[in-house]
């Protein structure tokens, strides 16, 4: 059965000739042809075969080539006839392996045969003889002819025209594939065939057959196969012959083997001798990853060499046996092998003795330097050679394989090899992921490569490949290049690679544009962020419907993380234009869509022999769509004007486990209670019901909060405890449960009133799936927080912090009864400002007075941001809602020293304000004269005086003489966020990222002086004092930028001046003046003002220097 993959062509080496004869009046595009060819000559004619064409061949020409240049002409339209001798008339394909037909018909074309090609070499050539158009496709032998076939498949336009060529092309390196080394859920059998199809129309020839999941293999390898499993293996070499492609069967002894016995050479021979009788030629025997001694008495007494050297003479005994006994007797190919140290070039005893005593027909595999090699150099795999003792190395390339991460996709082009290894290597094969078809982007890097290395263009191939694997709809090409682009991190194999770099540039433009206040800028990460929110939907109608349906875990995440962006594009946007409840509501939305992007687990695992769905959360685009997102969010954050609650202390505890759960190398339990989450305990058994860890106190403790950090990260799966109750104690006798969990990685409890407790454990319910070990990074208890209270039921999973912290990404969420409350508690009198409520909470809102509780509002049932604010005057100690019975999810309820501005309020309420205002100026020589403002505010409400606010980033009124941050002084102010009081004036700062620091504005309360149409009039209220740029980038990194190097400047037709290292800026600073007219005013004796303006040096800037 053929099954056809659809070969799109991209940016690559282009071929194109003279165009004489019926085509000479069409413009012929010209043709891209993958693998880059080694000769090319420009010359030739374009031939349309859209018509009746006569293929001349010979009667025994090869089965593969002939099926494939048939299917190749009915793609382009053509009525094909073949035929043993050329007709008189009419369009002629000379078609075969070289002969004296073939050969005549290149001295015709002007080109030189295949003959004296290179095994696999081809010569495809075009032209006119009689005035008729003649293609020739002449392969130096069959695979060369099928591979003939390729390049004219690429030469062909969509309107079956073949572009003008003259190729002359071989391999460079004889073994191009790959092997299928991997670990976890294996290939399916389809996808095996479709691989085989794959390799054949890119010019691969080599798959060596090692699926970790076939018994016959490994554990029963001495056994032979059941007829139907022996039928499905005789598909895939049916089918890997019909390719052009070598299907290598590779053994794995080498876990129980004994080298030296009669039995094990006959089971090995026998194994061969049932895949030989079904079409196998080549033959592997895998060493890797095996216990690393001999293992049974024979060997022991007959390998008697030191150390390692011992087991590579009975290795080497065993592979030459097949070799000279089995190998040679039947004419076959040679034999294959990778040792059980198979990874780095320097010389070491296992590594010679190998190569000395292995017959030097044998092939040998070799990973590089380490195991995932970033690089793979000429030296590198010169020494390798040298060190192995071998003429005949190739390349195991443990790329894009990701068994080690299985929660992401490696969609990077192929890279880090030298042009120039087929000097010195036989050839690669990739091991490729888990998911085959999504495989096919680095396959086809190396496809491309292993042909012809100094021709290789990574680009180029990534390019067509994708095309490729999408189809001719241009909207999918578009959506998977985007989809490839998030999936590009090879880390930690590959420190250096870019992390969604497209992504990444977009999005350093946004932030750029969101700077200058440019909304077209803003523009191309809005575009690529609604592509990939897209992606579920468009890339369905990709070509390659594999590629979908592997990747499918990878899109959906991506369309939520695209989500998420999204909607903090949208909130930044809200925020630029003051309109903080459109922010905080496209804020909630972004935080819900980020959690879920980050906590849904897509990705299924082999536990045991069973594929389990759901059991990792993919990654991608990590490292791009976390940090804009938190940056968005933490911009959100600071302009709440508002402090986090502290939170609770982590509590001192010692760490202890069940005996049946060991301890795996050096991960002892105390790695559980460092407060380091890099290292780990790490059992070495699996855990069995009532097996545990815990952590003891050492005296009864008020314990808040519980977290137990399992497996390697806490959004994926992995070696943990799978069913699990929480559990605390006073004695550690009598336990108290705080929680069932199943399927868990972070093990957390949240209690809303803190519990006694002295230990705290973790006890599995049942046996862990598979036999799965447990890894615990973190087991953390910490002690209750003040500051706030409630007394709501609250959800697992949740917390009351997560309503004080001002953090968009946590939150309080529960169900209340009628009178229960959410309460925030000051560390000192407040007055004024206001209090805000993010989220869904539905009360009255209190603030707590000398004389009580006093209502000062409500909230509403469903509110992105609501704000409620406190009466002029009224100094309190805590405010709460005092809540209606319904489900609550309050993100942020904080006390914040900012007023709300006056607005209308909802439907919900009728309310009418006065208010009047008296400003009393006292003027100084400049313009910052101090100023008090009576602000007298009635409201009358009806109904719920519920308003809906946009908090402005600076006060509408004075702020409290008694602001709750931290006492500052006249350096601190200008980087410490809040408002604050020094020599007796009033200021207010906020910081925000900017660039590749944190940029902090400072306004002080004063009176202005401005001239308006001719008259003078004094604004008292916030005004701008100057901009300060925190120590967060060294001197060098600032370059020239003026504000960062003395010396006077122009800019925007202004003149500007800085200094630096002065008393003034310390020796890591510099601040800059701006050359500006200042207006002073003074008081005259009849109780008005006098005015004069001058122009003077005006303070604008620090630079602050890391």
């Amino acid at each position: 059965m053929k099954r056809s993959l659809c070969l799109a062509v991209s940016a690559a080496m282009m071929v194109a000739g003279l165009v004489t004869g019926p085509l000479a009046a069409q413009a012929v595009e010209p043709a891209r042809v993958l693998p880059t060819p080694q000769e090319v000559v420009d010359t030739g004619t374009a031939v349309d075969l859209s018509g009746a064409v006569t293929v001349v061949a010979k009667g025994d020409v090869d089965e593969p080539s002939k099926r494939a240049l048939a299917e190749v002409l009915t793609d382009a339209g053509a009525t094909a006839t073949w035929a043993t001798t050329a007709p008189a008339t009419g369009t002629v394909i000379q078609f075969g392996t070289s002969d004296t037909a073939t050969q005549a018909v290149a001295t015709t074309l002007g080109v030189e045969n295949a003959s004296t090609l290179k095994a696999d070499g081809y010569v495809v050539a075009n032209g006119t003889n009689g005035g008729r158009d003649v293609v020739l496709v002449e392969g130096h032998d069959a695979p060369g002819l099928f591979y003939a076939v390729q390049t004219v498949r690429q030469l062909l336009n969509g309107d079956g025209v073949m572009a003008a060529a003259t190729i002359r092309d071989w391999p460079l390196m004889p073994i191009r594939g790959a092997i299928e080394g991997f670990y976890g859920i294996p290939w399916s059998h389809q996808a095996r065939l479709d691989q085989l199809d794959f390799y054949g129309l890119h010019k691969m020839n080599t798959y060596i057959y090692t699926p970790k999941d076939d018994a016959y293999l490994r554990t029963q390898w001495r056994q032979l196969y059941p007829a139907e499993e022996l039928a499905q293996l005789k598909e895939l070499v049916d089918e890997a012959r019909a390719n052009h492609v070598e299907f290598v069967f590779a053994l794995s002894p080498g876990n129980d083997i004994c080298y030296s016995k009669q039995a094990d050479f006959d089971a090995t021979v026998a194994k061969f001798e049932q895949l030989r009788g079904i079409g196998v030629t080549t033959f592997y025997i895998a060493l890797d990853d095996i216990d690393p001694y001999l293992k049974c008495a024979e060997d022991l007494a007959q390998f008697t060499s030191s150390g390692f050297r011992k087991l590579a003479d009975g290795q080497a005994f065993y592979l030459n046996k097949v070799v000279n006994q089995y190998v040679k007797v039947h004419g076959l190919k040679p034999l294959q092998t990778v040792p059980t140290n198979y990874a780095g070039s320097a010389p070491d005893p296992y590594k010679e003795q190998f190569g000395q005593q292995v017959d030097k027909s044998v092939i040998i595999q070799w990973t590089g330097e380490g195991v995932f090699s970033d690089q793979i150099t000429m030296a590198s795999a010169e020494r390798a050679k040298t060190t192995y003792v071998t003429d005949h190395l190739y390349i195991w390339d443990n790329f894009p394989v990701n068994d080690g991460q299985p929660d992401r996709l490696f969609l990077n082009p192929f890279t880090g090899r030298a042009p120039t290894l087929h000097q010195v290597l036989d050839g690669f094969t990739s091991n490729p992921m888990v998911q085959s078809y999504a495989s096919m982007i680095a396959l086809a890097g190396y496809g491309d490569y292993t042909w012809s290395g100094p021709g290789y263009d990574a680009a180029a191939t990534q390019a067509a490949i994708i095309d490729e694997l999408a189809g001719d709809d241009a909207t999918v090409r578009e959506a998977l290049a985007v989809f490839v682009d998030l999936n590009q991190d090879w880390r930690p194999y590959r420190p250096t690679s870019p992390q969604a770099p497209a992504l990444s540039a977009d999005i350093v433009a946004f932030w750029a544009a969101v700077d200058a206040g440019d909304t077209a800028g803003m523009k191309p990460l809005r575009d690529r962020l609604a592509t990939i929110q897209a992606l579920p939907t468009t890339l369905q109608g990709m070509a390659t419907t594999g590629f979908y349906a592997d990747s499918k875990p990878w899109i959906d995440a991506a369309s939520e993380w695209a989500g998420a962006a999204a909607t903090a594009v949208d909130a930044v946007v809200a925020m630029k234009a003051e309109d903080m409840p459109a922010a905080a509501s496209a804020i909630l939305e972004s935080v819900s869509l980020r959690a879920s992007a980050r906590t849904t687990m897509r990705v299924s695992m082999l536990r045991g022999d069973t594929v389990t769905p759901n059991q990792l959360v993919p990654r991608v685009g990590d490292g791009q769509f976390d940090v804009f997102l938190s940056r968005a969010y933490t911009a959100f954050e600071a302009s709440l004007g508002a402090e986090p609650v502290g939170a609770g202390a982590a509590l001192p505890a010692t760490a202890s486990r069940s005996a049946d759960l060991g301890q795996y190398q050096n991960n002892a339990v105390t790695n559980m209670t460092d407060a380091n989450v890099s290292t780990l305990w790490w059992s070495n058994a699996a855990p069995t019901t009532d097996s545990w860890v815990q952590v003891d106190l050492g005296a009864t403790q008020a314990v808040g909060s519980i977290a137990v950090h399992q497996a390697d990260r806490d959004d994926a799966a992995g070696d943990m405890f799978y069913r699990a109750e929480l559990q605390y104690s006073l004695d550690g006798t009598a336990w108290i449960s705080a929680g069932m969990y199943d399927d868990t990685v972070v093990i957390r409890a949240d209690f809303a009133a803190p519990v006694q407790a002295r230990y705290v454990r973790v006890r599995a319910t049942a046996p862990n799936p598979g036999g799965q070990w447990v890894k615990i990074r973190e087991f953390v208890v910490t002690g209750p927080v003040t500051g706030f209270d409630t007394n709501i039921a609250v959800d697992a999973g949740s917390a009351p912090s997560g309503a004080f912290d001002v953090d968009v990404e946590t939150a309080l969420r529960g169900t209340a009864e009628a009178g229960n409350h959410i309460t925030r508690l000051l560390d000192a009198p407040q007055t004024g400002g206001s209090v805000l409520l993010m989220g869904t909470a539905a009360g009255a809102v209190e603030v707590k007075t000398a004389d009580g509780w006093v209502k000062i509002g409500d909230t509403v049932a469903d509110s992105s941001l609501g704000a409620v604010n406190v009466p002029e005057g009224v100094s309190f100690t805590g405010a709460r809602i005092l809540l209606q019975a319904g489900e609550v999810s309050v993100t942020e309820f904080l006390v914040s020293t900012l007023t709300a501005p006056e607005v209308t309020p909802t439907a919900t309420a009728t309310a009418t304000a006065t208010t009047t205002a008296t400003v009393t100026a006292t003027a100084t020589a400049t313009a910052t004269a101090t100023a008090t403002v009576t602000a007298t505010t009635t409201a009358t409400a009806t109904a719920t005086n519920t308003v809906t606010v946009t908090p402005s980033a600076t006060a509408s009124t004075k702020p409290s003489a008694t602001p709750t941050v931290k006492p500052v002084d006249g350096t601190t102010l200008y980087t410490t966020p809040g408002f604050h009081k020094v020599n007796g004036r009033d200021w207010y700062t906020t910081c925000e990222p900017y660039s590749q620091t944190t940029r902090c504005r400072t306004e002080i309360w004063s009176t202005q002086v401005s001239l308006v149409n001719g008259v003078h009039i004094q604004e008292t209220g916030w005004h701008f004092n100057n901009l300060t740029y925190l120590p967060e980038m060294t001197r060098a990194a600032w370059g020239n930028n003026p504000l960062a190097n003395p010396g006077t400047f122009t800019s925007d037709g202004r003149a500007w001046r800085t200094e630096c290292n002065t008393p003034a800026t310390g020796r890591n600073g510099c601040r800059s003046f701006i050359w500006a007219p200042v207006t002073s005013a003074t008081k005259k004796a009849d109780g008005t003002w006098a005015y004069s303006t001058t122009k003077g040096w005006v303070f604008n800037n620090i630079v602050r220097f890391r």
